[in-house]
Order: C-alpha cells, then sequence, then structure tokens
C-alpha cells in the first residue's frame, strides 16, 4: 500500500497520500482491512479474473491484479479484471502512468457499495457515491492520465469544505431537491446530497456515468449494494487493451501523440495561461518532486512520527517539511 501513498502524494493527490496512512492503520487495528489470508480466485479465463478480495489490502490486491493482466495480455489483446470486496485502494491516477508506460490503453472504476452520497438526478434520495472513473492513454510523450468521479465533486472535497461558507458553486443537493451551495445541508436528517457531474441543467450525464460504474465495478464483480452495507469494501474494474492487436502500436501513437498537438496548439481562451490535458500536472508534480524531495505539511509528519513511534519504528531521518 506504500508504494500507491507515496505515488499519490508525488502526483499532488495529498488526501489519497500519506494522509491515507493513519486511517489505514486505524482500519487495519479495527480488522477492517484484513491483514492475512488469500484472495479466492472466483473464474478465471484467458482474458479474464474475478477475484474475491476478502477485504485484503486495496493497494496490494490491484497490484497483482495488474500484473496479472500483463500476462494474460501478453496473448490476448484485451484482458479485464473484476474484483470484489477489496479494501479502500487509493488514487485511481497513481496506477495509470505504468500501463501507459508499456503501451496499453487503461481502464478502471471502482465505488463502495457501503457509501451513497450522490441521487440519481431529479431525485432526493442518495443511491451512488462519487463513482470515479479513470483512463490512461499512451503517447509518444506523457501519457493522458484521465481520474475523475462521476458527481460534481468528490465527497472529500465537500466534507472538507468550511460550513460556515457557501461552496463555490451550487454543488450539493437538499434533502427537498433544491440545489444550494450550502454545504451543511449534508448533515441533515435526511441529509442532502452531491450533485451529479453536470450540475443542475446537465446532471443526467453524470448520472448516467455514475450508473456505469455500478455496473462495472460492483455488478460485474458480484459486490454489491445487495450485499450487507459494510464502508471501505470496493468493487473494481480494471482492463488493458494492447493497441498493436487493432491499427497497430504505431498508428495508435500516432493519434494520440497528433491529438495532444494539436490540444497544445490551440489558442487559449480569454483568461487562460495554456491548455493543459488530464494527468500534465500531476506528472509535472511528480517530476519536480523527485528531484527536490516529496513534500509533507509539518502536521502530517508529526503525527505519522507520533504514529510510529507508538509502534517502536524510527520515524523520518530527514524530511523536508512544506506549508
Amino acid at each position: 500500500m506504500s508504494h500507491i501513498m507515496v505515488e499519490s502524494d508525488l502526483m499532488g493527490h495529498r488526501t489519497h497520500g500519506l494522509a491515507m496512512l493513519p486511517t489505514y492503520l486505524d482500519r487495519l487495528g479495527k480488522d477492517l482491512i484484513r491483514k492475512d489470508g488469500d484472495i479466492t480466485v472466483v473464474r478465471e479465463t484467458a482474458s479474464t479474473l474475478s477475484w474475491q478480495a476478502h477485504r485484503l489490502p486495496g493497494a496490494h490486491v490491484v497490484r497483482r491484479a495488474v500484473c496479472a493482466l500483463y500476462e494474460k495480455v501478453m496473448s490476448e489483446p484485451v484482458v479485464t479484471a473484476s474484483i470484489a470486496n477489496c479494501s479502500h485502494i487509493g488514487s485511481l491516477q497513481a496506477y495509470l502512468e505504468e500501463p501507459a508506460r508499456r503501451g496499453y490503453l487503461c481502464l478502471m472504476m471502482v465505488t463502495d457499495p457501503g457509501v451513497a452520497s450522490v441521487a440519481p438526478f431529479g431525485g432526493r434520495d442518495p443511491v451512488l457515491t462519487s463513482n470515479p472513473i479513470a483512463a490512461a492513454i499512451p503517447t509518444h510523450g506523457d501519457p493522458i492520465l484521465i481520474d475523475q468521479c462521476t458527481s460534481l465533486v468528490s465527497n472529500a472535497q465537500v466534507q472538507s469544505a468550511d460550513r460556515s461558507k457557501p461552496l463555490p458553486g451550487r454543488w450539493v443537493v437538499d434533502n427537498a431537491g433544491r440545489p444550494t451551495d450550502d454545504p451543511s445541508v449534508l448533515l441533515a436528517e435526511p441529509p442532502g446530497t452531491i450533485m451529479p457531474l453536470g450540475g443542475e441543467d446537465f446532471g443526467y450525464k453524470g448520472f448516467g456515468f455514475g450508473i456505469m460504474v455500478e455496473a462495472f465495478a460492483l455488478a460485474l464483480s458480484g459486490h454489491g449494494r445487495l450485499t450487507p452495507k459494510q464502508r471501505g469494501a470496493q468493487g473494481v474494474f480494471l482492463q488493458l487493451i494492447d493497441p498493436a492487436a487493432f491499427s497497430g502500436a504505431e498508428a495508435f501513437l500516432a493519434e494520440t501523440t497528433d491529438f495532444v498537438r494539436r490540444c497544445k496548439t490551440s489558442r487559449p481562451a480569454e483568461g487562460a495561461k495554456e491548455i493543459r490535458l488530464p494527468g500534465e500536472r500531476a506528472m509535472s508534480e511528480k517530476r519536480r518532486q523527485l528531484q527536490g524531495g516529496l513534500e509533507m505539511p509539518d502536521e502530517l509528519v508529526e503525527r505519522l512520527a507520533a504514529l510510529a513511534s507508538s509502534r517502536g519504528v524510527k520515524a523520518f531521518a530527514d524530511v523536508r517539511l512544506s506549508a
């Protein structure tokens, strides 16, 4: 799990980096993440695998699935993994660079059937959660790395908002189904919900993508919202596609690389500095921190040092603090 937390921090995803370690340790202590045991292979073919993870550490399980798919994609051009009952896997974007560097298209979807915070478009009661979709697209340069939730904003963005101040926009819906910028409606009884991606006018589009995630990550794995509600047990969909088996790797890369060029040469809109593709900021952050050191807030360093000390582990010998 540590490599995914560090990769998340390198890419600038601080909420899913080492800041998750205290939460993971707490869940391990409460047996919400299993410390031992093994994955059950439910079904497997030359191009597919279906696993029951029994709440084993999420990053460990997904890494094993990725490696298994690398073996399969050598002989099958499209390979797919479906994982049920996997503990929290962290930032999806942190998994994407490696398969893209190997030349594969990668598609990921994940969600937690124990969480409901997003109502259907036009509804009041929560049915879905933020339901992220991620994809890696290889190019001759840096890959395009897409990772976005299908709600207007993530649970973490709203939960971390100052309850005394309005949100920047009408991102949430109160329990009567009225769009609002008041984050406190999520604490009401019954609670309000987060808007689907697309907001008041086009939220049906985000709702549609959210349904996709429910089908691909939950229904396909056999671990969905019909199973007993227990937060922290995710369903994961993971797929690799080898372009060499279709148009050919060079033809594919020529197209994706030219697409990046066309985006970059598009004239910036008034007030915009440049065109930035998905994953570009993350890759820039990663290069900067690999050169200058991983930056961490001093509050997090102190918290992790205290956790290490309580377990008899020597903490940071040399750290660089960042506010």
